[in-house]
């Protein structure tokens, strides 16, 4: 027995002694929303995040498969799992996480050689689309589908309670470097320790509680002061079979104009990024006809060096907030952006979350708070290799791994979490876009006019920058006289005298919405969330009253439905859970949920395709 052989027995051996061991951490500010989302959707598979690849030239199963292993042994993320929201019965809202000595990846080998290549495209996405329990884990899903000897089409799955993009680099990095340890059958090289993802979030609600904390705070109150008017997009001719899904388009950005865009950046002292990001809040000032643009983009959420290598959930997106009112040039609007970028970053810290629940935007149906729009820009900074896979378009290419040859393989994105989505990938010397769209919203024609009016804007800004923002021209010009009115959280008094008894039911929710929100003058037609309600205080909601229907118990996501002490009471009443197809008047939208502390998603999602869910773009400006 060589001492490789010795070594792999003592490995297995101590994972399965350290399996017993558990040590309970608490939530990050980006995990809460994520595990409330869980627990009202737990067959929802919208927030996976995957990575795709080809192996060819010697891929080896049995090697990969040790790789994964003691990359799960590297990173306490890969395995953890967590609690239930309100699992102590005592209110408690925050969540725990359980970080386990040893949890054993789901790793399988499915033999594929026979298969057409649409079997296995169908395979890849019905493993990708497959849903995590949280509670259970594991949280690290590995397909290698064997296609020929010694090629294989390896799908990695994880959930975003534990990855970001950022992470996904770091894997692949890691990944590399385990692989060929396990392949020459020797130790890897990389260092021993990597810092646990709960070493960051006691960095965070330490940062939060001290004086940088408290600088943020006060930043993101002025800078979102006044009204925070939601977007207003133009009617387009929908499919109405597609109103519960998300559509996306790869795009290319021709090399002319992707040189346009480092060219200008340079001239002008910016990144790529802000040049990027001012034709996009330019396009969403021309589609919604508003000068007051906000747009959001995501921030790596890393200002710590010690977690660079650390794989976990970290990022933390941010409003960027454009004045279009006095239509300047192309060029001094790419100042202000640049200005605006800067001081987002300075102060990236302080979650979104939180901002929301101070702010407490007026409620509006079925919508993101504050923004409806998102931009961010992948140049992955620990992979640089991580674009061209991630992106797997038409020019891609192949990837050097760990002595193999790794070949993009698309799996397509279906993301409806905001109305539209405008991620740029660098690739090298290379541009290509990705635009991502609800369907509810706009149609796939209009998708694809909308790339071409951002291609546009963009070639015209870049031949002339001295150019008024409200001159530069789009390829199509977007009619908005058919703008709908967006429909505000309904909370019409119901039917009947002015000041009626109110009912036992309706007492009793009064009652518990009185001790939660910690106010006395609650009527049977005020809205929850309108009066400071949150996602976390409604979870507190459902602890007192998840069995106060022993026929039918509450479920989380029902509260999001019923948000007046009428409808909700409603609900627990006898006659209402024989007829759960009529919540009547205070009812917010059962499609999808709006979540106070800013993650609005949805509240019926189906198990969408999505590629990956995050950027560290906000870190390159």
């Amino acid at each position: 027995m060589t001492d490789y052989d010795i070594r792999k027995r003592l490995e297995a051996a101590l994972r399965s002694r350290a399996g017993q061991a558990r040590t309970d951490h608490p939530l990050s500010y980006a995990q809460s929303p994520l595990l409330m989302l869980h627990q009202m959707n737990p067959d929802s598979a919208s927030y996976n995040v995957a990575f795709t690849a080809r192996f060819t030239d010697g891929f080896d199963s049995a090697a990969f498969r040790g790789a994964v292993q003691s990359l799960v042994g590297r990173h306490a993320a890969l395995r953890t799992t967590f609690g239930r929201v309100g699992a102590d019965g005592q209110g408690d809202t925050a969540g725990r996480q359980t970080v386990h000595g040893w949890l054993e990846p789901d790793f399988a080998e499915p033999d594929a050689r026979q298969w057409s290549e649409q079997r296995l495209k169908d395979a890849v996405r019905t493993a990708y689309r497959e849903p995590f329990d949280l509670t259970t884990g594991p949280l690290v899903r590995v397909r290698a589908y064997q296609v020929a000897d010694g090629e294989a089409v390896v799908l990695l799955v994880l959930h975003h309670v534990v990855c970001d993009f950022w992470s996904l680099g770091v894997i692949l990095a890691e990944l590399e470097q385990l692989y060929l340890a396990e392949a020459e059958r020797r130790p890897s090289q990389l260092p021993g320790r990597n810092v646990p993802y709960s070493d960051f979030v006691t960095y965070q609600h330490g940062l939060i509680a001290g004086e940088k904390g408290g600088r943020a705070r006060a930043y993101w109150q002025e800078q979102l002061s006044g009204r925070l008017e939601p977007a207003e997009w133009p009617r387009f001719e929908l499919d109405p079979a597609d109103a519960d899904e998300g559509g996306s388009i790869v795009f290319p950005i021709a090399a002319e104009l992707a040189q346009g865009v480092f060219a200008l950046a340079k001239e002008e002292g910016v990144t790529p990024y802000a040049v990027l990001l001012t034709a996009f809040q330019v396009l969403v000032g021309r589609y919604t006809g508003q000068r007051d643009v906000l747009v959001g983009t995501p921030m790596a959420g890393r200002t710590d060096p010690a977690m660079a290598e650390c794989v976990g959930n970290f990022v933390n997106p941010v409003v960027l907030r454009a004045d279009l009112s006095d239509a300047v040039s192309f060029r001094e609007q790419l100042g202000r952006t640049r200005r605006t970028v800067v001081e987002a970053l300075e102060h990236q810290d302080y979650p979104f979350e939180l901002i929301v629940g101070e702010l407490a935007p007026r409620r509006v149906d079925d919508r993101n708070p504050v923004f409806q729009a998102m931009f961010s820009y992948q140049k992955p900074s620990r992979y640089p290799a991580l674009a061209g896979l991630y992106i797997a378009d038409e020019g891609a290419a192949p990837v050097a791994w760990a002595g193999l040859t790794a070949l993009p393989y698309r799996l397509d994105q279906q993301d409806d979490q905001l109305e539209l989505v405008l991620e740029v990938v660098h690739d090298g010397d290379r541009l290509v876009g990705l635009l991502k769209y609800r369907k509810s919203v706009f149609s796939a024609e209009a998708a694809r006019q909308a790339t071409g009016n951002y291609l546009a804007l963009l070639r015209a800004a870049l031949a002339d920058p001295g150019r008024g923002v409200a001159e530069l021209p789009l390829a199509t010009e977007v009619d908005r006289g058919t703008t709908p009115a967006r429909r505000a959280v309904d909370v019409t008094p119901r039917s009947g005298p002015a000041g009626a008894a109110l009912s036992a039911l309706e007492r009793r929710v009064t009652a518990v919405w009185q001790q939660v929100l910690g106010r006395e003058a609650i009527g049977p037609d005020d809205n929850f969330f309108d009066l400071g309600g949150s996602s976390r205080l409604l979870m507190q909601v459902h602890t007192i009253l998840a069995d106060e229907d022993a026929e039918k118990p509450l479920k989380v996501h029902e509260l999001f439905r019923y948000p007046t002490v009428a409808s909700l009471a409603r609900r627990l009443a006898p006659a209402a859970a024989a007829d759960a197809t009529g919540p009547a008047r205070g009812r917010a939208s059962s499609r999808r949920v709006q979540l106070a502390d800013g993650t609005a998603r949805s509240a019926r999602l189906r198990a969408r395709e999505r590629h990956r869910p995050d950027s560290d773009g906000g870190k390159d400006v």
